[in-house]
């Protein structure tokens, strides 16, 4: 989980190594991709392999399967799931990951 918890001088490196890209990023980019990465991990190891995909909206990660439908919508408490990360990136990481494990142990996410 640690490389995923970016200090900000972390994510400031990240959008300065961006500026020549055609398509450079934000700060709040840089914090959406390392969420998105980290539900992404979660759920590769859950299920030892790469059966679905997250993709973060703001405050909404939708999960979809290999058939491309929508299984599972997660919903940030607060505002998004960025200023959830600014305000505890840690805590929400590890809510993320109770979760994603819940849901799995539940069978809400299946193969």
């Amino acid at each position: 989980m640690q490389d995923y918890i970016l200090s900000e001088e972390q994510i400031q490196a990240a959008v300065e190594a961006s500026k020549n890209f055609v398509h450079p990023l934000n700060a709040d980019q840089v914090i959406e991709h390392a969420i998105q990465d980290w539900v992404q991990w979660l759920l590769d190891e859950g299920f030892e392999g790469s059966y679905f995909q997250a993709h973060l909206n703001n405050n909404h990660i939708t999960i979809i399967d290999m058939m491309r439908k929508q299984v599972a919508e997660l919903t940030s408490d607060g505002a998004s799931y960025v200023s959830d990360y600014r305000a505890d990136a840690r805590q929400t990481l590890l809510t993320l990951q109770h979760t994603i494990r819940e849901m799995i142990d539940k069978h809400q996410l299946v193969l």
